[in-house]
């Protein structure tokens, strides 16, 4: 392999690392890194419940962390759903804080997918705080 190939390589590897990890600007306008995008792979992913008002699907990854996808408008069949499945954009088979997706919604052979936001891993607290029902 030549010596370009390698550093072109490289490079985009770290710039694909730091595409993860947001960047804000302080008061005096310098950027500065923010915390760090989560992020789950699709096969990861171990159990999920449906929120009571069917606005948020909550999954539990292999580490036991709890994501919380956001909804983004109507998704019929998501109450009675006994699988879901991810289309991601792009071809990704992860999805980190503030992607979409498109969520397939299993029991109907009809069934559109669902558009959602992935909005990052719960705390502890607020796991603790969901309802028994919505907890993966």
């Amino acid at each position: 392999m030549s010596a370009r190939l390698v550093s072109a390589i490289v490079l985009s590897a770290a710039s694909a690392l730091a595409a993860c990890a947001p960047v804000s600007t302080s008061a005096d306008g310098v950027a500065t890194s923010a915390t760090a995008r989560t992020c789950i792979f699709q096969n990861d992913i171990r159990s999920f419940r449906v929120s009571n008002d069917e606005r948020n699907v909550y999954v539990r990854g292999l580490d036991k962390t709890v994501y919380r996808l956001e909804v983004a408008g109507a998704c019929p069949e998501l109450d009675n759903t006994l699988a879901i499945g991810f289309a991601p954009r792009g071809g990704m088979n992860s999805l980190c804080s503030g992607d979409y997706t498109r969520l397939v919604v299993g029991g109907s052979p009809s069934t559109m997918p669902c558009s959602v936001r992935m909005t990052g891993a719960l705390t502890e607290a607020e796991v603790a705080a969901l309802p028994a029902r919505e907890r993966p």
